[in-house]
């Protein structure tokens, strides 16, 4: 049977239901990936994603709509899970409305899997898979790496697509090497973020991490933030400017004084002149200040 299309102007005219939200603008309808390096707590702010959604409370400041979520905790086991939770002091509330799961099926008997759960349980709204790797069929070596990755998401892609409203996140790794892109960074293919409607890269920083956000359904103009990580929980500090703490107090202290030498620098600072000629010229290179006849200005 031919498949039948339809105009554009038809779609437009077409009544279609607007994005859901279960956190706006965090946690959007569709798959969403949150990628990180080891260790550097990328589960704990799952775990946090889910708590939020599960008792209806604040994400990053904004009201999350209260619903059940299912938790795919396929790397921690019980024991670390229960002491991770505790620590976090999520509410009861929260942690009643959490479904934990620390068995599930690879591949497309996974994706089978979480359809009959789906089915079983229509009130889920979030589930949480952590991670790809433990949830992925094991790559076939004849098949090339970006169809591989690919294929491995887009299972669970149309899981989403297909029930309006669900939101399912999976949690991966990045590589070792940082790129200047960090959709780059993400373990495996293109293929992997391809798949998927958003993502979020989490990367180290001094006090913390950088969060970089983005997808087809990121639509906010600022896109990088600055993370703060206490007793298992993360804190969104504010928008990330690219700049270390030093280098921001630094700029703050030109901008005060208007122009500075190193001299002047290393007298504010009570550094050598060196140090004070080093954050100057760092300034300098990021195009925030500019040098003449040795002295600083911000631009």
């Amino acid at each position: 049977v031919m498949p039948r299309g339809e105009s554009a102007l038809e779609l437009m005219e077409r009544e279609m239901e607007l994005i859901t939200y279960l956190c706006e603008p965090w946690i959007p309808e569709g798959l969403n990936l949150l990628a990180g390096r080891p260790k550097i707590g990328k589960t704990t702010m799952q775990r946090q994603k889910l708590a939020a959604v599960a008792e209806g409370s604040l994400l990053f400041g904004d009201r999350c709509l209260a619903s059940p979520v299912a938790y795919l905790s396929l790397e921690e086991g019980d024991r670390l899970t229960r002491q991770k939770l505790e620590s976090a002091a999520f509410s009861r509330d929260a942690l009643a409305n959490i479904t934990l799961f620390f068995q599930w099926r690879r591949g497309g008997d996974g994706v089978l899997d979480l359809l009959r759960l789906l089915e079983s349980r229509p009130e889920l709204r979030y589930v949480a898979i952590d991670s790809l790797t433990r949830f992925r069929s094991i790559p076939d070596q004849r098949t090339p790496a970006f169809v591989a990755d690919y294929e491995a998401v887009s299972a669970l892609h149309g899981v989403a697509k297909g029930r309006a409203g669900l939101c399912i996140d999976v949690v991966h790794h990045t590589r070792k090497a940082k790129s200047e892109d960090p959709v780059e960074d993400i373990s495996g293919t293109f293929g992997v973020s391809a798949a998927c409607d958003s993502y979020w890269v989490m990367r180290h920083h001094e006090d913390g991490a950088v969060l970089h956000v983005g997808g087809r359904l990121w639509d906010r103009d600022v896109s990088q933030f600055q993370l703060r990580r206490a007793k298992q929980r993360w804190e969104l500090v504010g928008e990330f400017n690219g700049l270390s703490d030093v280098q921001f107090a630094t700029l703050e202290a030109l901008k005060s004084a208007k122009a500075m030498t190193p001299t002047d620098c290393a007298k504010f600072w009570n550094i050598s002149r060196q140090s004070g000629h080093q954050r100057l010229e760092a300034l300098v290179n990021r195009g925030l200040a500019y040098c003449k006849s040795g002295t600083y200005q911000p631009k």
